[in-house]
């Protein structure tokens, strides 16, 4: 079921010849995951399925495969990958680079919904750059088209007075459930901007486009509304359309469209003044935290 009176502009039959081009996609084995490898291998490119669970993921792989026939000249393969394990999610990407010269197309999908209060292994709050090289190098390669496509939600809008100077400051359980999601939603935006301005002249694309199961997790008695609810949401189908066309459509180059903030579907959306961040504070903040952080637990 579509969004009440969506008219979707754009379909998967748009996505343009993929043939030689290389993607990540990010909890690929689910959801609109599984959709946007599905769809890359459909339109050529190979595409790596990067999660946690193994078994999860070579079912997933099998059963693209079985959908898209025998005909189906992509490589599609899992790398294990665990977003809340610093050295895991390190080591998948080396493990791609030892097996990959390039890289076209990288979609940050994975990722969780408005759960429970909850550390990682590396103590951060589960919501909140090895591959930079090899995303520089294809973007120096003839006719290259390299995006990079974070996922995020209009969940953000829940974020209100973010303070990402510390790990201490980011894990605050003082938070609500959607406080928390919002920072997490926030912070996609906060560090595609920062990304596209620190990679302005190296010619890669970067946008955050938008996003029940975390919700049930931290509210049981919303379970029997959970059907209802669905009917109100996007499908896989449609909710992947976005993504998918951050990552192809030639069109987004046409338009400039660097760091935008895209929602269903593939619609340009303005952000509020805290995503905006005109003076960087915010994200220049995160991005510090971040490197911080990678260099201690990575």
């Amino acid at each position: 079921m579509g969004l009440l009176n969506s008219k979707p502009q754009w379909q998967v039959s748009s996505i343009p010849d993929l043939t030689g081009r290389v993607a990540i996609v990010t909890g690929g084995n689910t959801g609109l995951g599984f959709v946007t490898v599905r769809e890359l291998a459909r339109k050529g490119a190979d595409v790596y399925m990067l999660c946690r669970q193994e078994s999860r993921a070579l079912a997933a792989i099998e059963k693209i495969k079985s959908e898209l026939g025998p005909d189906i000249k992509s490589k599609i393969e899992y790398i294990k990958f665990d977003l809340q394990n610093l050295k895991l999610a390190t080591k998948a990407a080396q493990d791609f680079i030892e097996r990959e010269t390039r890289l076209d197309i990288l979609v940050n999908n994975a990722g969780i919904m408005a759960t429970p209060y909850e550390l990682s292994p590396d103590g951060i709050e589960v919501q909140a750059f090895p591959l930079l090289p090899i995303l520089k190098q294809t973007a120096a390669m003839p006719d290259s088209h390299v995006r990079i496509v974070n996922v995020t939600s209009n969940g953000y809008r829940f974020a209100s007075g973010p303070d990402f100077s510390t790990l201490e400051k980011l894990n605050q359980k003082t938070w609500t459930t959607w406080g928390r999601y919002g920072l997490s939603k926030l912070s996609n935006i906060l560090f595609t901007n920062e990304l596209q301005k620190r990679l302005i002249e190296s010619g890669q694309q970067i946008y955050s486009t938008e996003l029940i199961r975390g919700p049930l997790q931290s509210w049981p008695f919303l379970s029997p509304l959970a059907y209802v609810t669905s009917l109100l949401l996007l499908s896989p189908e449609e909710g992947a359309l976005t993504q998918l066309y951050a990552a192809t459509a030639p069109e987004v180059e046409e338009k400039d469209l660097k760091a935008a903030l895209l929602f269903p579907i593939a619609q340009l959306t303005q952000k509020n003044a805290l995503a905006e961040d005109k003076e960087r504070k915010l994200g220049m903040q995160f991005w510090d935290l971040c490197e911080k952080l990678v260099k201690e637990k990575a």
